[in-house]
């Protein structure tokens, strides 16, 4: 009497393709799943980044009455200034750091820092095809 204790080779290949159909229907879900959580921690970053400029921006020791950021780009956090200096030190590095820190393939490869004094001192973060806008809340 014969005692077959393992899988034939049919069931083997059978299992393995199996499988190999649930990866090729699973993938793209996963990779659409980790694009988006990479996008939504960059988006967090970025907010960070407009807190910290707003904070900066609002500050009546950074911002004196001889330098009142004019609207436009505020981008170059570089501590070249007074507000670049605050912004520096609130994100613990410059804008070079914070593009280091981006994962998404939305990023861009600069940071856009809009200031609008006419809306209510908005400060608005841009990069690539993500943006960050203040909330009227704020």
């Amino acid at each position: 009497m014969k005692n077959n204790k393992g899988f034939s080779l049919v069931e083997l290949i059978i299992v393995i393709a199996i499988m190999a159909i649930l990866v090729g229907v699973m993938a793209p879900q996963l990779i659409r799943y980790i694009e988006k959580t990479k996008e939504s921690s960059d988006i967090q970053l970025l907010d960070t980044v407009r807190s910290a400029v707003t904070t900066a921006v609002m500050d009546p020791s950074v911002v004196t009455t001889d330098y009142v950021p004019a609207d436009g780009d505020l981008s170059a956090f570089t501590g070249d200034d007074a507000i670049g200096t605050a912004v520096k030190e609130t994100l613990g590095g410059d804008s070079d750091y914070v593009l280091g820190q981006l994962k998404s393939a939305k990023a861009g490869e600069s940071i856009e820092i809009t200031f609008d004094s006419a809306n209510g001192n908005k400060v608005t973060v841009t990069c690539g095809e993500l943006t960050v806008p203040q909330t009227s809340g704020e």
